[in-house]
């Protein structure tokens, strides 16, 4: 049986053949298949002291899943490698993906979820309806996936290859893992493998790559890059569509010349505001603007209002393109306005509550029959003088209200206490705020209401739900 040696002085048995090659590197399962070592091909490869310089940077100075207080938590988001391997060839190893990201049934039973088979309505059609997962699901992957991406970029990391293929996806259960680390690149410092993945490789860099190698001018994946991949998957995910590909022709040379200019130079955004040359002849069933709140000081919040700074103001240039961050906090903004779609055959389950318009799901056209509640947000910028946040939490029937939606300090990341404050419920016709461990809820009456305890939501009616010093106060609207 093969056996493999690592830089710490560990050997690992693995099992042959190989279970999988991709362009650069050549995989196998270690013995108890917890783990799978992954060969580079290139022969060159393990010549090079920049890639062993690069892999050990990747294993101890920027790797997140080594922090004492959130490491666990953030392993479950990528597939980060955990040694180096030296012999008898250079290469890597690094966690088996969890059970998770494998199908459990239908004609890819035993596969791995790549992100491309839940991006595209034509390929989920594809799968099995228990492997699809609904709306919910992919927002909370997507949030899972910011973050990541976040936390990378945070530590000087750019992904270079951002991709469907380079993410796993597991719609059920809300979750994704960001795969293929041992590339990533460190700008000035580790130079990128590859131009990324064709669909999510970033304008500048198409319409540059033709430029001779070291020509100044020519652009290469760094993190500024990753941002555009990055909504390009959101807007997969949620949408089902590339943001990009629509009906315009940039070119009848060839193929090639029309997804070279579509994709770089003359890439426009199928749903540009203004510029409605790309956008699709049958129209857009589910646009942007469904998404969330727009227009007002608060747009760049929100998912609409990101989406066309990342489509519109940055595919062309990238500084204006929103961080990671912001998309990690929009998607958790969108969570908070979501409806239960009660539609039992609704695809999608779920849809998110547009201000001052009747609730309809854009899925399958069901209407909102009965008033849910409304909680919008207040602070105090002065203590005891509150104004509203212009943010919301649409209730409906076990809704939790989470620290961060209880303090305006804290906020959905990584380390958090996700415990249930409190939550929504429908009680005997009644909706009611159930308090589980807030300290100083005090109901509209001004009486405090003791952890257990309940006070109902009525129009107008405002709850103190903390009086720390960011602590917020709710204000109640029924809304249909």
């Amino acid at each position: 049986m093969p056996t493999a040696k690592l830089t710490d002085g560990r050997t690992v048995d693995y099992l042959t053949p190989h279970i999988g090659e991709g362009g650069m590197k050549r995989v196998y399962f270690t013995t108890d298949k917890k783990s799978v070592v992954c060969f580079f091909k290139d022969k060159s490869t393990g010549q090079d002291p920049n890639r062993m310089e690069r892999l050990k940077a990747i294993l101890e100075k920027y790797n997140p899943t080594l922090d004492t207080k959130t490491g666990n938590e953030l392993a479950e988001l990528y597939c980060w490698p955990t040694g180096i391997i030296t012999s008898p060839e250079l290469g890597v190893m690094t966690p088996t993906y969890a059970s998770n990201f494998f199908f459990a049934s239908g004609r890819f039973k035993g596969k791995d979820k790549e992100g491309k088979w839940f991006s595209s309505e034509k390929l989920r059609k594809l799968l099995p309806d228990d492997e699809r997962g609904n709306w919910l699901g992919y927002l909370q992957l997507c949030m899972k996936m910011a973050r990541a991406i976040r936390k990378m970029h945070l530590t000087g990391l750019a992904h270079s290859d951002l991709s469907s293929k380079n993410v796993l996806v597991d719609p059920k259960g809300g979750n994704c893992a960001v795969i293929d680390i041992d590339s990533l690149v460190v700008p000035r410092r580790f130079a990128p493998d590859v131009l990324g993945t064709p669909g999510y490789i970033a304008p500048e860099v198409l319409a540059t790559q033709r430029l001779p190698v070291g020509d100044p001018n020519r652009k290469l994946p760094e993190i500024s890059t990753d941002l555009h991949a990055l909504p390009v998957l959101i807007y997969e995910y949620l949408l089902r569509r590339h943001p990009l590909r629509g009906p315009k022709v940039n070119s009848v040379d060839s193929a090639e010349e029309d997804e070279f200019l579509s994709m770089g130079p003359k890439a426009l955004f199928i749903e540009h505001p203004t510029d409605k040359s790309n956008r699709p002849r049958e129209g857009i069933k589910v646009p942007v603007d469904t998404l969330g709140p727009t227009g007002g000081i608060n747009d760049r919040l929100y998912l609409p209002g990101l989406f066309r700074q990342a489509f519109v103001e940055g595919l062309h240039n990238p500084p204006r393109r929103p961080t990671a961050q912001m998309w990690e906090q929009a998607l958790y903004r969108t969570a908070d306005l979501l409806i239960p779609c009660g539609n039992g055959s609704c695809p999608e389950k779920w849809f998110v509550y547009i201000e001052g318009q009747s609730q309809q799901c854009p899925w399958c056209n069901w209407k909102l029959n009965e008033p849910l509640p409304v909680l919008d947000f207040m602070f105090a910028p002065r203590k005891g003088q509150y104004r509203e946040e212009g943010h919301c939490l649409v209730g409906f029937n076990q809704r939790p209200l989470n620290l961060w939606h209880v303090n305006r300090g804290i906020y959905p990341t990584e380390g958090v206490d996700r415990t249930t404050q409190a939550y929504v419920a429908k009680h005997q016709g009644q909706w009611i705020l159930i308090n589980k461990h807030l300290d100083t809820m005090i109901s509209p009456s001004g009486n405090p209401v003791p952890k257990g305890q309940a006070c109902v939501l009525k129009e107008g009616s405002e709850i103190l739900l903390s009086n720390d010093d960011k602590g917020r106060m709710v204000s109640i609207r029924m809304v249909r």
